[in-house]
């Protein structure tokens, strides 16, 4: 196989599969743009609109004429390098033009082909997993594509941080004004990606790349990193919410003053219960730092259960009033606060004594 990486080393038309681009070191060296076609679907593959005669140019074919009943449903490059390719091989191939209770339809017999070319030697394993995250990045330099998953997949479950400060050096040994540089600092810039973490002059570099597929890669990430959410809300610059003390924060013969937060992904209150005077002037300030949106509402004595069903039979329709359905035995309730947002609200606690349960009635607690 030719020096350098391409995105089309190989082109691989599966009518039921799909395309897979790849480059398969168990074939021969003038494999690129081998096409492997099905016999039942030939004619569609060489159909003009599919867009795949310019870029493919005079291609050979493979696996071509095995039997009526052949029907790939799969092909995948190992890590060995070889093609396998699964062959469903059932004499029923329509699209349910039979009983799926057809006695003819096999439901016990497959093929799975391994195609390699005698003169080619398979490739070695690597191992990826556990491997320092120098080495992990040096795979992302293999021509197999497999192996590059692999190290990207081993690669995404280490600490960010870890990983950029080893990024940073790796990117040092490559020219961005260097064709042959292009695919390994592509990489760099997915990994980027992969984590999360925006660098604009590893981007800049890869769109003023001499290598177009490079350029269209790296326009990509720049639309990503443009318009996405989840690209404008980085991990590692979000700064952790300060719990603040909750409970009966003061009591003077005029005001009490209250603070009840939620706890993060626990679908409950800080403050399990609270004691005040009857008919006492309150202050509440409620603080949600957890990432569902939540409200606090207080019942009557022993009505808990009925105002929860009722705002869960809202549905849809919750939203518009936060979820406090109408309800006599409402006393009281705030609006659904989102993440790190709070309320302040002031009332008169219940004159009568008793106990006087307080919930949340946003679905899923």
């Amino acid at each position: 196989v030719a020096k350098g990486h391409r995105v089309a080393d190989i082109l691989i038309t599966m009518p039921r599969s799909g395309v897979i681009r790849g480059a398969v070191l168990g074939l021969p060296a003038d494999a690129a743009g081998l096409r492997i076609m099905a016999t039942q679907k030939k004619q569609a593959g060489n159909d003009p609109t599919a867009g795949f005669i310019g870029m493919l140019g005079d291609a050979s074919e493979l696996l071509d004429g095995m039997g009526f009943a052949y029907g790939e449903r799969q092909c995948e490059i190992g890590s060995d390098g070889a093609l396998y390719v699964s062959d469903w091989q059932n004499i029923i191939i329509g699209h349910m033009q039979h009983n799926v209770r057809d006695p003819s339809r096999d439901h016990e017999y497959g093929r799975v082909y391994r195609v390699t070319h005698e003169s080619r030697p398979l490739m070695k394993r690597i191992k990826v997993d556990g491997e320092p995250i120098a080495t992990l990045l040096d795979l992302l330099k293999e021509r197999t594509n497999l192996t590059r998953h692999r190290a990207r997949i081993e690669l995404s479950e280490r600490e960010t941080p870890a990983v950029m400060g080893e990024l940073a050096k790796w990117v040092k040994q490559w020219n961005p004004k260097k064709a042959e540089h292009a695919h390994h600092l592509m990489e760099a810039l997915w990994l980027h990606q992969q984590h999360n973490v925006k660098n604009e002059k590893l981007l800049n570099s890869v769109l003023d790349s001499p290598v177009l597929d490079a350029r269209v890669a790296a326009a990509t990430v720049k639309q990503f990193w443009t318009t996405s959410p989840s690209a404008n809300n980085q991990a590692h610059e979000v700064k952790p919410v300060v719990i603040k003390k909750s409970g009966i924060l003061s009591d003077t013969p005029e005001l009490t003053t209250i603070r009840i937060g939620t706890l993060v992904e626990q679908m409950k209150y800080d403050t399990k219960e609270l004691t005040v005077k009857a008919g006492k002037k309150i202050k509440l300030t409620f603080a949600n730092p957890d990432h569902l949106p939540h409200n606090i509402v207080l019942v009557n004595p022993g009505k808990l259960e009925a105002v929860a069903h009722a705002a869960i039979a809202m549905g849809a329709e919750g939203f518009k009033t936060g979820f406090v359905p109408k309800s006599d035995d409402i006393i009281w309730a705030t609006k659904l606060i989102d993440h790190g947002k709070e309320q302040v609200i002031e009332f008169n606690a219940p004159s009568k004594p008793g106990d006087y349960p307080y919930v949340c009635t946003f679905p899923g607690h």
